[in-house]
Formats: C-alpha cells, structure tokens, sequence
C-alpha cells in the first residue's frame, strides 16, 4: 500500500511508531552471493571522476571488468579521444586495458548492476597506458568513431595488478582527436558504477545458516564459502521498518573472515530470491555502503554504524564486499535497530484528514 510509506516521516514525528531491534530469531533470512561485485566508498563515487576536481578519485571493489556509465548533460556526442589522469596511490590499481562503448538507449542501469540492461555498442577497445606516476595526466588516446552516442560506458577490463581494486582520479571525452573540439563530460552529469562479474556464488554449512546470525547468541555464527560478494537477504517479522543503524558481532575464528565493507538494500516486493541465489529478483534500492573497522576480539561488537534512511521497507539485503582476506565470510550476529512503521488506524488518519483518501486506495 502505497500510502504507508509516504506518510513514513510524519506517522513517526506523531509518536505512531516506536524505536526498536529490528531483527528477531525466526525472522525469514537466506544466504546470498553473486551479481555484481561492484562497490564504492561514499567518498569515492563515480561522480568524483568526472568532477574536475584532482583531490578526489572514483574507487570501485569490483577490480577488473568494473567501472562507470556516464549520461552527458549537454546531449548527444561524437566521441574521438580519451584522457586519463592517475590517482593519489597504489599504482596496481590504474586501469590497463580498456573499452569505451556507446548507446542511444535511455539508462536502466542501477548504480553497481552489472551494466548489461542498454544495448552497447564496442566503440574501442585499447591499452590506456597510464604513466607510473601518481596524480599525472595521460597522454589522449584517439579512436575511429562517426556515431553519436547519448550515454558511454567506460570498462576497466584489466588493471595493472588485476588483484587489487581499480581507481582513477579522472576522465574526459574529447570531440576531436588528440584531446582537441572540447570536453563532453562535466560535473553534474548523471554516472552510476557498474561490474560484469557475476561470478560469485553462495554455500554455508548447515550449522553455520544465516539464521544464526540473528539467535542472540554470539555463540553461534554465519558463514559463507565463498567469502566476499555474499551476504543474506531478512525480512524483520515486525512489518515495514525504517532502518537507522546496525551492528555486527565478530565470529569465533580467523579474523581475515570478518566484514570490512558492505553495502545495504531495501526493497517492499515480496522476496522470491531463492536461498543460495544472486539474491536479484527483488527491486532493490541501495541505502548505504561503507567500510567497517572490525574489533580485535573474537564474539566482540563492532561499533555500531549509522544508517542515513528515511524510507520505511519490508526487507533487507546486506552485502558483504569485503573482508580482511579470507576465502571465507563468517560473522556472530547482526541486528538491525530503527522504527517500525504500523499501519496507520482509521483515528490516526482522521486526524491527519486523510481517511477518504485512504479508503480509496485500500
């Protein structure tokens, strides 16, 4: 019902919801694992890319066969050159091999989807060759090309270590050759991250279920064989909920197991993901993502980390991208803290002069 959730704010501002642990032992949860792998940091969001701003870079988890779709603002464009500017560190992390594709196709495309849903046409496919040095301009890298493109999008099929995450401080389109007929991206301009990869996968042991995550006993653990790009999708047996922060408890062993980045989903679509599955047959709308700091000690809380949301949902995905190394993922617990969002009573929406409108729609 559409009308619950936009009256979200002003239903908890009235006192009609109440601060609560979201997650309780038998709520509804599945492993998952796969799709993209693509992940940022807040502070490192493609749009840093095509900023103008040299203090600043793109940085995706996702390494090779990541990178970024890009809608210029002032239109359609004949692209004919490339220039690359390196990042502050690590230069195993620049791009080596690379590919710039064009459509006409309006973008539908999420931010860190897998790139695929526009129909792209290979405009070229070359060697970057970015110099060693750090925050340096590369020389322009021409291309044969006669078609105007509304949206491109840029790939990072290699990187010079294809082990390490790729970066770039900046980027630019020329309309002539050599970097020369003027620049066609610029700040503002709508860009998403993306990944191909779609190779993970998801298994955990039978003792070690997803649903021993969230008993309340940091005893017991999650664990998923195949490390990172896994996760687990809850639906919080309260109802709709608007989520505020959460806080994870290490597991027993290995702390090369624990998170150490993640991103946060919310959807109201019924979940019909199956367990052990990319966990992408819901419309998912990313809420935040982030790096975590995990505690020294085994069973011990991380510090609870805050979630920035005002919209109330019905179920959650929360994607582990990244560990401290190991092959595996495991963590103790999770739980999730906010507000659950009652379904309004007939007196509420009298109040608020809304009970016609809300028959209506019932």
């Amino acid at each position: 019902m559409k009308l619950k959730y936009s009256l979200t704010a002003l239903l908890v501002s009235c006192g009609a919801a109440h601060g609560a642990n979201l997650l309780t032992p038998g709520d509804f949860i599945i492993a998952i694992g796969g799709g993209s792998e693509s992940n940022y940091p807040g502070a490192e969001a493609p749009s840093a890319v095509i900023d103008g701003n040299t203090g600043t870079k793109y940085l995706n988890f996702g390494k090779t066969n990541s990178g970024f779709i890009v809608t210029p603002g002032s239109g359609s464009s004949i692209a004919q050159s490339a220039v690359f500017r390196t990042a502050n560190d690590a230069e195993g992390r620049d791009p080596k091999q690379v590919s710039i594709y064009g459509t006409n196709d309006s973008i539908t495309s999420i931010d860190n989807g897998t790139g695929n849903n526009e129909n792209w046409s290979l405009i070229s496919s070359f060697d970057a060759n970015l110099p060693g040095t750090r925050l340096t301009t590369s020389a322009p890298v021409d291309f044969t090309n006669g078609t105007s493109y509304s949206s491109y999008r840029v790939t990072f099929d290699s990187l010079k270590n294809n082990n390490d995450v790729a970066q770039l401080d900046e980027f630019q389109l020329y309309s002539g050759a050599g970097g020369t007929g003027g620049s066609i991206l610029g700040p503002g301009d709508s860009i998403i991250a993306f990944d191909t990869d779609t190779n993970a996968s998801s298994s955990f042991p039978e003792a070690e279920a997803p649903g021993f995550a969230i008993d309340g006993n940091s005893g017991t653990k999650y664990l998923n064989f195949s490390g990172v790009n896994t996760g687990f999708i809850v639906t919080p047996g309260g109802g709709a909920s608007v989520i505020s922060a959460f806080t994870l408890t290490t597991g027993n062993d290995s702390p090369g197991r624990d998170p150490r980045a993640y991103v946060i989903y919310g959807t109201n679509d019924a979940i019909t993901s199956a367990e052990n599955s990319d966990g992408s047959s819901e419309n998912w709308v990313q809420i935040q993502g982030g790096t975590l700091n995990p505690p020294a000690g085994r069973g011990e809380a991380y510090a609870s980390e805050a979630v920035t949301n005002s919209t109330a949902f019905t179920s959650y995905r929360f994607d582990v991208v990244g560990n401290g190394g190991d092959n595996l993922m495991q963590f103790a617990e999770i739980q999730f803290d906010g507000t659950f969002i009652p379904e309004p009573s007939s007196a509420m929406l009298a109040m608020l002069g809304l009970l016609p409108v809300f028959r209506r729609r019932r």
